[in-house]
């Protein structure tokens, strides 16, 4: 029998984080997942999120299908795929935690820059695809940190918040199938798992939802502003977890 405490708790976790993934395309693991490892296994917690991860960026991109841009999206997954391995080399011969501090550094050097609002326009922004998408996968396969790239190179270009929330969100998905195949194939995703998933399920599509519907009222500006600061808060946290 399952701990009712955990499940209402849970619960309450998942609909915050999902409202959050639902308003700004990214950020439902990085609002879940410090608090629900307290309540939860790493092991469990992990799969968790990347199930509900698909689950939520397949709801988000029903709403937003039509503004994807599948030649852009293309190009941040292939060079991501290119990037993983190298990142996984990377954390075998380097230290994870000083990966994390010094990733976390950059990540809101660059985010505070954007912030107060210094941009750097590329003109050929189809070559700058391959670097952006291949960083993204570096720090996946190193640190998990796969979002921070291609959320600051979106926004220094300046994209609005649809088109934002639907090239983020179609890369994340590809992203989100291929974790899932490879936790299939390692046993991550056992009954425990679906078991929260089925009880957790509720709060994600309520939140999602709700949170699709903030981001068809937040101006531009504060979407802006929203979406730098998860960036901010991530490089932060990357940063104190690893000291």
């Amino acid at each position: 029998m399952m701990d009712l405490t955990i499940i209402i708790v849970g619960l309450l976790i998942m609909f915050l984080s999902a409202v959050v993934q639902g308003t700004t395309g990214f950020g439902f693991a990085l609002t879940s997942m410090p608090l629900l490892t307290i309540l939860l296994s790493m092991h469990t917690v992990v799969p968790i999120m990347v199930v509900f991860g698909l689950c939520s960026n397949i709801l988000i991109l029903i709403k937003v299908w039509s503004h994807v841009k599948f030649k852009k999206t293309w190009l941040f997954i292939a060079s991501s795929v290119i990037g993983v391995p190298l990142g996984t080399y990377i954390l075998l011969i380097i230290d994870q935690n000083t990966l994390k501090i010094i990733t976390g550094f950059l990540i809101v050097l660059f985010a505070l820059a954007l912030w107060r609002g210094y941009s750097l326009k590329i003109k050929n922004e189809k070559l700058a695809l391959i670097p952006v998408g291949f960083s993204s996968g570096l720090l996946n396969g190193s640190i998990s940190l796969s979002g921070p790239p291609v959320v600051l190179f979106l926004t220094n270009q300046g994209e609005n918040k649809t088109a934002f929330r639907a090239n983020l969100t179609s890369f994340s998905l590809i992203l989100n199938i291929i974790t899932i195949a490879t936790f299939f194939v390692g046993g991550l995703i056992n009954k425990e798992v679906m078991t929260y998933v089925f009880w957790f399920f509720p709060a994600l599509f309520v939140g999602t939802f709700l949170g699709i519907k903030i981001a068809s009222k937040v101006e531009q500006a504060l979407f802006r502003k929203i979406t730098l600061g998860l960036i901010i808060i991530s490089g932060v946290s990357a940063v104190f977890t690893s000291l």
